[in-house]
């Protein structure tokens, strides 16, 4: 597109003419300038969401605490108390609660976001602002509620008596990359679930999978020796080995934590850019 200077109209300029690349996108250091200038919006819908979703409810946000300790109460008593799957030394109980407690703000915080522009069509219509703040939203609800269920992973460590402070130190970098696989994941979907709905029908069936892939209710080490280059990959299944590595002192898996650290952040740049370059053509299509 051929765009003539405005300074030309002034008289300042006789003939210069300014190119603009059509195909120019938004580049991921825009991208966070943007969301820096709206964090404003992103906490507002931060407090929206949390008060929206704990609104009549009798106990309120300790439902952030009793959903993953019910959860974890049921498979301890079935896989931990009857069934005795292999749990690399720990309680199976802190065993289990230190991988599902990361599996719920994953999973919270991916299908939110995926969903986020079908669900706020109405109100992306009317007014403008970057989309992705949206996304963000949901990655700060998310943290706060892995921070609450991380606490009482902590304690259940500590009461076991197995609590190292290297958990509590490499909890933020662990944090990030589920977020960050997380936020990715449901940028890159979000078009595709605005544009077909078949989406939302299928992703569940997905999750389903996923979570059974991942090694949530059981440990790496019953797996096949086929099948660990799969949790090798998986940024997810690497910090739930990792969390586990950390309470029974076994040494991490440096390679594979690497790869989850750059693989999750780069899917998250790709799924922030892809999303950017459709948000306004869904939003026509809602």
């Amino acid at each position: 597109m051929v765009r003539e200077d405005p300074r030309r109209r002034e008289g300042r300029v006789s003939t210069r003419i300014t190119t603009v690349s059509a195909s120019a996108g938004p580049s991921v250091r825009s991208l966070l300038a943007e969301l820096w200038a709206y964090r404003g919006l992103v906490w507002a819908f931060s407090a929206r969401d949390l008060k929206v979703k704990y609104f009549q409810t009798i106990f309120g946000p300790l439902w952030v605490v009793l959903t993953p300790l019910i959860t974890v109460g049921v498979m301890t008593f079935v896989f931990g108390l009857m069934i005795k799957v292999p749990s690399d030394d720990l309680p199976y109980l802190v065993f289990y609660l230190v991988a599902i407690v990361p599996w719920l703000a994953f999973i919270a915080v991916f299908s939110q976001t995926m969903t986020s522009l079908e669900a706020h069509g109405s109100l992306l219509s009317k007014i403008y602002f970057p989309r992705l703040v949206i996304g963000a939203s949901y990655a700060v609800n998310g943290t706060i509620d892995f921070l609450v269920g991380f606490a009482a992973a902590v304690a259940a460590a500590a009461a076991y008596g197995i609590l190292t402070v290297t958990v509590v130190l490499a909890m933020p970098v662990l944090l990030a990359i589920q977020m960050a696989w997380a936020l990715g994941l449901g940028f890159l979907l979000a078009p595709w679930n605005a544009q077909y709905r078949d989406v939302k029908h299928v992703i569940p069936l997905v999750i389903q999978l996923y979570y059974f892939a991942s090694p949530i209710l059981y440990s790496v080490s019953v797996a096949p020796s086929w099948m660990k280059w799969m949790y090798a990959v998986n940024p997810l299944a690497v910090v739930v080995t990792a969390y586990r590595s950390l309470l029974n002192g076994h040494p991490l898996d440096w390679p594979a934590l690497a790869w989850a650290l750059v693989a999750s952040f780069a899917v998250l740049a790709w799924g922030a850019v892809a999303f950017m370059r459709r948000e306004q053509e869904m939003v026509d299509v809602l």
